[in-house]
């Protein structure tokens, strides 16, 4: 009954011009500046995740922290963080505790790297195993952007 119900609103946002994921893509912000911290922090599950703290770009803004992924998870595809990078984020916008980060680029290493769904769904399991796709890790683009890979088909 759930199938023949989600089938049939996926069928009318079709229908009516509208995706399913625009709303939820509208949810997110970007932001970006200069990471001041790295720290673990509770987070999803019974996992500490690596938070940040950013500097704002612009010097009117205000510090943010937000919520990335597991270290473990993290060096498993090989996506480093440090003080003093340069990162854009696009994040779940929060009003309590770290944002929550939906995709993550480090411009100082030029590597990429998705950690939830749209749906807010972290990409690694109950231990901290990248479930995020067949790949070997965070790779810099042709275009000098970081991608990651995800198997052998055609890059997203």
């Amino acid at each position: 009954m759930r199938f023949r119900l989600a089938a049939l609103c996926i069928a009318s946002l079709a229908l009516a011009g509208a995706s399913p994921n625009k709303g939820l893509r509208s949810s997110l912000i970007t932001v970006e500046g200069t990471v001041l911290t790295v720290e673990s922090a509770p987070g999803e599950g019974d996992l500490d995740v690596l938070t940040v703290t950013l500097a704002p770009k612009n010097p009117e803004g205000q510090e943010l922290d937000l919520m990335l992924a597991p270290r473990a998870t993290l060096e498993e595809v090989d996506f480093q963080v440090e003080k003093g990078d340069r990162l854009q984020a696009r994040i779940f916008p929060t009003d309590e505790g770290p944002a929550k980060v939906h995709k993550v680029r480090n411009l100082t290493r030029h590597t990429m790297l998705r950690l939830r769904t749209l749906h807010r769904i972290p990409l690694w399991d109950g231990v901290g195993a990248w479930q995020g796709g067949p790949g070997a890790g965070v790779h810099q683009g042709h275009d000098g952007q970081g991608q990651r890979h995800q198997g052998t088909g055609p890059h997203r």
